[in-house]
């Protein structure tokens, strides 16, 4: 199809094509990529604990917020966790940070936290119960002369590590692990 414009009393002719349409570009409809496949593959036993499949490690269903309703400060979370008898087991223990990061999923935006607040959802597998603190203790810490220092965090909403005084509480607590033998 060929068409005629006029500039300023010049006539020039231009045909249509790929650079020069007659009609709109029409952009096909969005199709959503699927969703990102996970890496953690973890088995609820229905005995209040959960089972990592690809690690030997048994991890108890409800953290010591979703199970006391408060946080812990790292004294009280190593005491929690040696104290704890869930499903028939009492040798738990505060996990590593390696071993935390096992169960860390940025596959998973739940919101599971003991406030529910939706703007910071947990990267947790839902097969984890509700309640849950934001942040996790380690039991690995740096011996120092101070007092008060400090020990690791992993926090569960953007998988960030952060330095705490044993002293902290706010917000977190300890999800007790075991090894399976």
């Amino acid at each position: 199809m060929m068409m005629t414009v006029s500039m300023l009393g010049i006539s020039t002719e231009t045909s249509a094509g790929p650079y020069n349409p007659t009609e709109p570009y029409v952009a096909p409809p969005y199709v959503p990529p699927p969703p990102p496949e996970s890496t953690v593959h973890l088995v609820d036993n229905g005995d209040g604990t959960v089972s990592h499949t690809d690690r030997p490690l048994m991890w108890a269903k409800a953290d010591s917020y979703a199970d006391l309703g408060k946080c812990l400060n790292w004294h009280e979370a190593g005491e929690y966790a040696e104290n704890l008898t869930t499903g028939n087991y009492s040798d738990w223990r505060m996990p590593t940070l390696e071993e935390l990061a096992e169960i860390y999923d940025n596959t998973k935006e739940n919101v599971m936290s003991f406030d529910h607040d939706s703007k910071t959802p947990l990267a947790l597998d839902e097969k984890f119960a509700d309640g849950a603190a934001y942040w996790y203790w380690v039991s690995d810490h740096t011996k120092t002369d101070l007092t008060d220092c400090c020990t690791r965090t992993l926090y569960f909403v953007l998988g960030t590590v952060h330095t705490r005084r044993f002293s902290d509480c706010m917000s977190g607590g300890v999800r007790p692990v075991r090894n399976i033998k």
